[in-house]
């Protein structure tokens, strides 16, 4: 797979470089957030730095893996 290919529920943007204030703030507010209050200031340099932090992972090719095991909640 290409590095710009879009996994399941794993946004393209995947760097802190990719997202900007404006793109942050859309996504905010439609997500629900109130893009006036002063926490989003806080709130947008954290969700880059995961964004980046998940970069690593995205580029982890786990193709040929099997999941170890299955988790099967236990039963009452």
């Amino acid at each position: 797979m290409s590095s710009n290919s879009t996994y399941q529920g794993v946004s393209p943007i995947a760097n802190q470089e990719d997202l900007d204030r404006d793109t942050f703030l859309r996504l905010a507010a439609a997500a629900g957030l109130d893009v006036s209050s002063p926490h989003i200031e806080e709130l947008f340099p954290n969700v880059r730095s995961l964004l980046a932090s998940l970069e690593s992972l995205r580029q982890m090719d786990v193709s040929g893996a099997e999941p170890d095991m299955a988790f099967i909640p236990p039963r009452e």
